[in-house]
Order: C-alpha cells, then sequence, then structure tokens
C-alpha cells in the first residue's frame, strides 16, 4: 500500500477510506459535540460569508461593512473592494461546497478526514507498524488530549499548519517510493494548503531553505524530492495568489495587504514609531497627523492589532486607499533599512515568546462578535438555534479545562521524546530522526513567522504543538517495533534466513548451521 494511493483492488480502496472516515469522525467529533456546534473566531466570517455568498447571490457584497453595522464614513477610511484584500482565496473556495443548509457540520468532518489522510501518509513514511489498532489508538490520544480536534473543530485555516508540516515530511522521505499519481496528489494538496493562509508561504519557503541546505550537506539525493514535493507546490501556490489578485484588483501581488500587517507589527514593536518621529518633518506622510495615537493599546488589542483591527486604530481611520498601502511599504522598507538590528532583535524576542505561547486562544470564551451573529443568522433557523445555544456562544465553552488536559499531554510527550533520545540513542529510526527534525523545524518556522511578523498569539503556536505529542507516540511505536524486530532476530539468528513468521527467507536449520549461509549451501 503507497502512502496515498492504497492499491488497486477496489476492496483496498474501500477498506481504506473506511478507515479514514472514521479517523476524521474520531478526530473531529470530540469538540463538535461539546461544543454543539463548530467552533467559530473573528475572522470566521471573513472566510465563511464571501463561500455563503457565491450560493446566495442576493445578499451583500461580505467583505463590505454591512449596512446595519457600517460605521460612520466620516470618521473611517473606506474597506478595499479587492476580496482577496485581507486574506487569500484558498480557504474561501474550500468553504464554498459547505456553506449551505447542514453543510456547516461538514465542515469540521471534512478537516478531520484531510487531518487523518496527512497523518497516516506520515505514520507510512515514518515506517511505524501498519496496524488499525496502532492508528486509531494514536489518532484517539490526538482527538482526546491535544489541540488538533479544537482547530479541526473550527471554521478558520489554522487546523491546515500542522499538516503542511507533516506532508512537506511525507513529500520528501517519502518521493522516491511515490508512484506518479500519488506524488501528483502530495503536490496538488500541498498547493492547496499554501493557498489557505499566508504564513504557509513562508512557511515552505524556511523549510525550502532548510531542507535543502541540509540535503546539499548530507544528501544530495534529496534535493530533487524537495524541489518536486515542496518548492514546485510554493511556486504554484504564489502564482495562483498572485493571479487571484490580478483577476480581482488588477495587481499581480501575493497579498495588497502585507506592507500594512508588516507595518503594524513595527509599530507595535517601535521601531517604526522611531522612525516616522526622524521623518515626518520632511515626509507627509498619512501617520504623521496621527503620530501621538500609535503606541495605544486596549483590552485585547495590542498596539498592533490596535493599529490594524481597534475601531479608533490608523488602518480603520484612513481606509484600505492606494496611498495608505503605498505609504505603508515605504515607511516598513525604510525603517528596516535604518533599523536593521532593532527590527531584528525584536523579531527575535518575538519568536522567543511565540514559541513558548502555546494555550488555547482566549477568545473562546469572549462575547460572539456581531458580524459573526448577523452571519448565521442567515442559515436556516436550525443551524442559527445551534449556534446560539452552543458553549462557546453562551460563554461557557470550558477552556481552562482543556488546557489543563493539553499542558499535561504535552508534559508527557516531552517527557517521552527525552526519555526516548537518551536510551534509545542509536536506535531511533532514520526516518523518525528525520521526521522529529521537520517538525522541531515547523514549530521554529511557525513561531519567526508569526510571532516575528504578527502579534504574539496563544492560537498560533497553539495549532501547531499538537506535532509534538504525534512525535511522541511516533517515537514510541517505532522503537518498540525495531525491539520486537532486534528480539526476533536474537532469538532466530540473522541475516536471510529468519523464520517466516519474523520475515521472509530460508527457514531456521538448529544446530551448528543457524546463521550460516555458506555452511547451508555446502548442507545442500
Amino acid at each position: 500500500m503507497h502512502v496515498l494511493v492504497p492499491g488497486t483492488e477496489p476492496s483496498s480502496w474501500f477498506r481504506f477510506a473506511l478507515k479514514i472516515l472514521l479517523a476524521g469522525l474520531l478526530i473531529s467529533a470530540p469538540v463538535l459535540a461539546l461544543n454543539g456546534f463548530p467552533l467559530t473566531f473573528d475572522d470566521t466570517p471573513g472566510y465563511l460569508e464571501p463561500a455563503y455568498n457565491i450560493l446566495h447571490r442576493a445578499v451583500p457584497p461580505a467583505w463590505m461593512p454591512p449596512a446595519d453595522l457600517a460605521s460612520d464614513p466620516a470618521s473611517h477610511g473606506p474597506a478595499s473592494p479587492n476580496i482577496f484584500f485581507l486574506r487569500p482565496f484558498g480557504y474561501m473556495v474550500l468553504l464554498v461546497p459547505f456553506a449551505s443548509a447542514l453543510g456547516l457540520w461538514l465542515i469540521p468532518l471534512a478537516q478531520g478526514v484531510l487531518a487523518a489522510l496527512i497523518i497516516h501518509a506520515a505514520l507510512v513514511t515514518a515506517r511505524a507498524p501498519r496496524h488499525w489498532a496502532l492508528f486509531f489508538g494514536i489518532v484517539a490520544v490526538l482527538a482526546l488530549t491535544t489541540s488538533l480536534p479544537l482547530h479541526v473543530a473550527t471554521i478558520m485555516p489554522d487546523v491546515f499548519t500542522g499538516l503542511v508540516i507533516l506532508l512537506v515530511y511525507v513529500n520528501v522521505f517519502q518521493w522516491r517510493a511515490l508512484p506518479i499519481p500519488a506524488r501528483l496528489i502530495g503536490v496538488a494538496t500541498l498547493t492547496a494548503l499554501a493557498t489557505i493562509h499566508l504564513s504557509h508561504l513562508a512557511i515552505l519557503a524556511g523549510m525550502v531553505a532548510a531542507l535543502g541546505l541540509w540535503s546539499a550537506w548530507k544528501d544530495r539525493g534529496r534535493l530533487l524530492p524537495i524541489a518536486g514535493g515542496v518548492l514546485l507546490p510554493l511556486v504554484l501556490a504564489v502564482g495562483l495568489l498572485m493571479t487571484s489578485n490580478l483577476l480581482t484588483a488588477g495587481r499581480p501581488v501575493v497579498s495588497e495587504s502585507s506592507p500594512v500587517f508588516l507595518l503594524a507589527r513595527l509599530i507595535g514593536d517601535g521601531p517604526a514609531r522611531d522612525y516616522l518621529k526622524d521623518a515626518c518633518p520632511t515626509h507627509a506622510y498619512l501617520l504623521c497627523d496621527r503620530l501621538d495615537t500609535l503606541d495605544r493599546s486596549a483590552p485585547g488589542y495590542p498596539t498592533s492589532d490596535y493599529f490594524l483591527w481597534h475601531p479608533d486604530g490608523a488602518r480603520r481611520h484612513f481606509g484600505d486607499t492606494p496611498r495608505f498601502v503605498e505609504e505603508a511599504a515605504e515607511i516598513a522598507h525604510q525603517t528596516i533599512a535604518t533599523r536593521p538590528l532593532e527590527v531584528v532583535s525584536h523579531g527575535l524576542y518575538n519568536t522567543a515568546a511565540q514559541l513558548f505561547h502555546v494555550q488555547l486562544d482566549d477568545t473562546l470564551t469572549d462575547p460572539v462578535k456581531p458580524l459573526t451573529r448577523r452571519l448565521f443568522s442567515r442559515f436556516p433557523s436550525g443551524d442559527y438555534d445551534a449556534f446560539d445555544r452552543s458553549l462557546q456562544t453562551r460563554q461557557a465553552f470550558p477552556r481552562d479545562v482543556l488546557d489543563l488536559v493539553q499542558d499535561i499531554a504535552l508534559a508527557v510527550a516531552i517527557a517521552a521524546l527525552l526519555t526516548g533520545a537518551v536510551r534509545r540513542r542509536g536506535r531511533i529510526d532514520e526516518r523518525v530522526k528525520a521526521l522529529l527534525s521537520v517538525i522541531g523545524l515547523g514549530l521554529m518556522l511557525n513561531a519567526a513567522v508569526t510571532g516575528g511578523l504578527s502579534a504574539v498569539h496563544d492560537r498560533y503556536q497553539n495549532r501547531v504543538i499538537w506535532l509534538i505529542p504525534f512525535a511522541a507516540m511516533v517515537v514510541l511505536a517505532t522503537a518498540r517495533s525495531r525491539d520486537a524486530s532486534a528480539a526476533g532476530r536474537r532469538r532466530y539468528g540473522s541475516g536471510w534466513n529468519l523464520p517466516p513468521q519474523v520475515g521472509a527467507g530460508t527457514p531456521v536449520v538448529e544446530g551448528t548451521l543457524n546463521g550460516s549461509p555458506s555452511r547451508l549451501r555446502t548442507a545442500r
């Protein structure tokens, strides 16, 4: 059985599909059943409502402020008419089939099935024993003790970041064993996942650079899998995103809003505020008129988020106008050019801080935003009633309990990894070492991209922290398998003449001939 293609017989496909479907259900069901409705985030309407509008064209465009909630135009600038200004198209497109009656309930299942498929592929790549019990045992532990099911049950693209990291591992280290159709599936899947969130592009770029350097030094045979399995999806995703913005805004850019987000980070850290103080006497930037407000923050709004999202923030004041975006790019560029050491030091500090901010998002118990309630009120009454009765909407979601369970699982996983590294130092399979390296690299890149380029928030690292318990279980599963094989070799001999129940070869001959192919040939 290949990693992504189970076989040619219909029965093999059926068994494989059933296995993945059940595993996806196991991952998605716990939090969905607990909350009584898919979880949401403040950004959920920005992804789901455009998908809803595609199927229900009588509704006003979701990316424009609705009439009943519109801000005072005298104090706020216009929003961008580009539907993809703030968010890439990938997740919106994936949500289109589910943006209708009953479809909301299938979003967690679809995300859980994809998670189960990629987890299965990673286990096969790591040469873990192919037992149903082991696979479902690992999935059950992830579903009951980690953050994975929470992100699977949320209508947000955060769940896919950990899957991107695992799929990089599969595409690189299983590339040679895959038939061409399976390679194409891996490339297409990683391309689609890269278009879902802009942070995925940066993570993939870091993966290509780090794995490429390692391969050039240690194993040049891996360069082709890296190029075909990771670099190619990255290039395709960049091309698709540029095309989407060309079609909707007339500009072939990956993201129109990237300069604004980068400037928000530099303002939050301070270097951009210092640059503006020096530059405003000779430059007529829009932000010069609000220089004394750029250091503001509020509960739930650190300085960078205040700049971007608060009703009194600079972006809301000036709007997503071409001038504001162009000036944001210039200010960010000049800040980095004139204060590189400050920018780098803040980036490293934010990366380290983000690396250890792994709790569940604190907005899970916040009041529901009006836009979110407005969105689900458009769905059938049964769906809206379920949304209104959910624990999250009633601010009763047991975030602290789930945090405690996750912390215990994470502590046990880290202890197991450290113990395994010490006790089985020379017996860890090379594929498992590669998995640990890719996951470690992915955790670092995720922290650097999100913490270094955005505000430090728990949910950013929480979306990938479940990879640590997964890695620990893979180490334990493969170590037990190798120990069993080693015990069999000690009992029955070594080499090609293992007994049928241990491996393929000539049956063992008791006595002095055991383990000696030359004596067996002489005896024959």
